[in-house]
């Protein structure tokens, strides 16, 4: 047979084979993916009452929304979690009982977080615990939440591998990023937003490098 398929995967090699035996053409080949400048990436962070989503509820949100590297818009809010904050959490974010008695409930500000994130990239530090947690209020609302999805972690693993540790409070200490209050939300999102740019930073150096 004449055709000739691309696969992407150089690991696909049982595919591979079965596709050869079939009679058809393989070639497996490099695909350099181009980034849209003009992609949207919303930078998140939450705070919690724990971390088991199916319980715990969001007691802060921050995100960051970046385009072509840069910030064009941010959003903060305490998040009246309808429980109590346990001492625990408490101590590591600073955030009581008292401080979100009076503040929104989700349902008061989801909107306002389904347009900021409308059309964008959901990024995070760990992006499944966040996207998950939100997904999750969402869904207590009987509203669906579905973003594009993207983790500082993977990325900065990716892009600078062999680093002793890529904890977020690591990670900006070993790059000189300056962080207001570990473990507040939007200090933690505008933290995350830094190592986007890194990231995005060490993969165009890589292009050009290729492209010279």
């Amino acid at each position: 047979m004449g055709s000739e398929m691309c696969i992407r995967d150089s690991n696909q090699l049982v595919s591979i084979q079965r596709l050869q035996q079939a009679g058809f053409e393989v070639a497996v080949t490099t695909v350099n993916w181009v980034r849209d400048p003009e992609q949207p990436y919303v930078v998140v962070d939450i705070e919690t009452t724990g971390g088991n989503n199916s319980y715990n509820r969001i007691t802060e949100i921050g995100m960051v929304k970046l385009i072509a590297g840069e910030e064009v818009a941010r959003y903060q809010t305490l998040l009246n979690p309808q429980r109590r904050i346990p001492s625990n959490i408490t101590r590591l974010t600073g955030i009581s009982d008292e401080m979100v008695k009076d503040a929104p409930l989700f349902s008061e500000v989801a909107n306002d977080i389904a347009e900021f994130t409308e059309d964008a990239v959901f990024v995070a530090h760990n992006v499944n615990f966040d996207y998950g947690f939100i997904k999750q209020e969402f869904a207590r609302l009987e509203q669906s939440f579905r973003r594009p999805k993207m983790c500082t972690v993977r990325e900065m693993r990716r892009t600078h591998p062999g680093l002793p540790s890529y904890s977020l409070a690591n990670l900006t200490k070993h790059f000189y990023i300056s962080m207001e209050r570990h473990h507040r939300a939007l200090s933690d999102a505008k933290a995350a937003a830094e190592l986007l740019k890194l990231a995005f930073e060490k993969d165009d150096e890589v292009n050009d490098l290729a492209n010279d």
